[in-house]
């Protein structure tokens, strides 16, 4: 924009040699030499500055330095005119006050030190003019001084306008960043567990949506596990519900720490948790298991009431192998991994089973 706007005030700048020409006449070769000779490259010498990386304030500065500059050319011009007109073209004076604090659209402080040094320079200039007089001077200055107030006004409306824009934008710009924010702690919120900080049912939704969609090279080895905390409802009557949570949120710790960190792991309900490793070949489904297993077990929590010799929380685990192309081969290698769930339960727990065809892989620790 500034610019744009030097370049539209040097074409008028250099349009007023036409009227140098019909009004003045006499002062001809000296307004060629200055305006073209001498405003012009200094003109280009601006604008280069301008395509250079500056701070935006100094641009502005050197824009009004030159159109300073300019005015004293221009000064220098019809000083040097004897004809009578000069009296009437000299209230021209006035665009370059309008060229500095409107076409410009410097800041306001800026254009009050230029508008200071323009007014003093007009009004030194005016007594060099052939045929000035006091009243002139005054008739001028009546004409002067309210362009100078109300293009000051203009400038400094102009820059609050400009603040007040810039202070909107900012505060939509925080608005937009704190309503992103939200909205992705939200996402977050809504596929997290708010006990045990892992995924929900939901969280492994959108996993099993990512293998069937985007990973389909990594969903024709998936390795599912599903692990069961023995005995909890037990435990839960025994020792609260305080207790109970703390318990859950201890054993997801633990096997969260037992998996491979590119793991999906969820609570998949009450004290049931899930877990997905795609990509993943069959043979470690067994060892995996075990991390799990004895991850919680050496968590050592005491469990009085298990009805058997074990007096520990401990878990069950079911695994299974296979593709996961479509939700409905997710189902199926589910419903396996819950089948070899049931099969560790029924043997006695704190063990795990691996579901293989139509078989389950009996291993017990």
């Amino acid at each position: 924009m500034l610019r744009m706007a030097v370049i539209s005030v040097f074409i008028f700048y250099l349009c007023c040699f036409l009227f140098d020409l019909w009004v003045l006449g006499d002062v001809t070769v000296i307004s060629a030499v200055l305006r073209f000779g001498v405003v012009a490259p200094v003109t280009g010498g601006l604008l280069f500055y301008l395509a250079g990386e500056h701070p935006i304030a100094h641009k502005e500065v050197a824009a009004i330095l030159v159109a300073l500059f300019a005015q004293v050319c221009w000064s220098i011009i019809v000083v040097s005119s004897h004809n009578p007109a000069v009296l009437g073209y000299y209230y021209a004076a006035c665009t370059f006050q309008m060229a500095i604090t409107i076409a410009a659209a410097s800041p306001f402080r800026p254009s009050l030190h230029a508008s200071i040094f323009t007014f003093c320079l007009t009004y030194w200039v005016i007594w060099l003019l052939e045929g000035a007089t006091p009243l002139y001077a005054l008739q001028h200055l009546s004409v002067y001084l309210p362009t100078m107030s109300m293009t000051l006004l203009v400038c400094y409306q102009l820059e609050a306008e400009a603040v007040a824009s810039y202070l909107q934008q900012q505060e939509n710009e925080l608005l937009k960043r704190e309503l992103s924010r939200q909205n992705k702690d939200l996402a977050r919120l809504s596929v997290t567990d708010p006990l045990t900080r892992l995924s929900n049912r939901r969280g492994t939704e959108m996993e099993l949506m990512r293998l069937t969609t985007e990973a389909k090279s990594e969903a024709e080895r998936v390795v599912l596990l599903v692990a069961d905390v023995d005995n909890f409802k037990a435990y839960n009557d025994a020792y609260g519900h305080g207790a109970g949570d703390e318990c859950l949120k201890r054993v997801a710790r633990a096997m969260r720490r037992a998996l491979p960190i590119e793991a999906h792991f969820a609570r998949h309900g009450g004290e049931e948790f899930l877990a997905i490793l795609s990509g993943t070949e069959a043979e470690i489904a067994a060892s995996v298991a075990e991390s799990l297993r004895r991850a919680v077990r050496q968590l050592g929590i005491g469990h009085d009431h298990t009805g058997d010799r074990n007096r520990h929380v401990t878990v069950s685990i079911g695994a299974a192998c296979g593709a996961v192309r479509s939700s409905a081969d997710y189902e199926r290698l589910l419903e396996a991994a819950d089948r070899a769930l049931y099969a560790a339960k029924g043997d006695g727990r704190n063990s795990w089973r691996v579901f293989e065809g139509d078989e389950v892989e009996r291993v017990v620790a």
